[in-house]
């Protein structure tokens, strides 16, 4: 496949979470650092390593009942997210309490990023508060390649 040398569009859609190699990860741990070093902080995407990528935004879902909280996201320049220097904390959404329920949908908070994304850099999103079910941040991006 040729390179997309001058991307305008994304060549390849990504809707996954943890950069593609799972889905569903709940997150349920609380972080309270603003510098995105945490433990607690979970991996949400990854920009192609040779063109990079674009990023619409980031939805979060309910994995059942859970307590109010917020989520943090952090851009991290592809290097050691441990090192406070290369993330960058980048927004944060609210996320509701919830009850999980058989008859009804529960929210789903976005969070527009409307970013394109150099080469291998990543988004990693924390919560602030520790939750019984977990929340899975997912983000709505596309591969340049």
């Amino acid at each position: 496949m040729t390179a997309n040398k001058d991307p305008i569009f994304t060549i390849q859609g990504d809707a996954s979470n943890n950069d593609g190699t799972a889905m569903n990860q709940l997150v349920t741990a609380a972080s309270t650092d603003y510098t995105g070093i945490d433990a607690d902080t979970s991996l949400v995407w990854t920009a192609n390593a040779t063109s990079g990528g674009y990023v619409k935004g980031i939805k979060a879902k309910a994995g059942g009942t859970n307590t109010a909280s917020v989520a943090r996201i952090y851009i991290n320049n592809g290097s050691t997210p441990t090192t406070a220097t290369n993330n960058t904390f980048w927004g944060e959404m609210t996320l509701p309490a919830t009850t999980a329920i058989a008859t009804a949908a529960t929210v789903e908070p976005y969070y527009p990023i409307e970013q394109a994304f150099p080469p291998g850099f990543r988004i990693y999103v924390a919560i602030a508060t520790a939750v019984a079910a977990g929340w899975v941040f997912n983000a709505v991006a596309g591969q340049y390649e």
